[in-house]
């Protein structure tokens, strides 16, 4: 009985460490890879509206031409990044959230 207890005992305590090996992903591939693009998406908005935050402070005479540009190239270079990324997960390039040429060299 006591052995009975014992091996219950030490199941119970090995069960979490042992149950991420038997357990199947819950998400599948595809699942994952729609979640991550959407992250993706959802900081490639947060740049753009960075740049016209930056495109506004720059107009309002709260920063300098220098730091405008300086700030200006580092978000172009992440949106660049974004972009790339998305492009390999399988985003579309056509699709309605994409600025136009004309919105890029605003």
């Amino acid at each position: 009985m006591v052995i009975l207890i014992i091996s219950l005992l030490l199941f119970l305590a090995l069960l979490p460490v042992l149950l991420p090996f038997f357990k199947s992903s819950e998400e599948s591939p595809l699942e994952l890879e729609q979640d991550q693009l959407q992250e993706l998406l959802a900081e490639k908005e947060t740049v753009y509206a960075a740049i016209k935050e930056l495109e506004f402070d720059q107009q309002a005479g709260k920063l300098s031409v220098e730091d405008y540009e300086q700030a200006r190239h580092s978000y172009e270079l992440r949106a660049i990044s974004l972009l790339q990324r998305i492009d390999r997960l399988g985003g579309q390039r056509g699709s309605s959230n994409e600025p136009t040429e004309e919105e890029r060299r605003s």
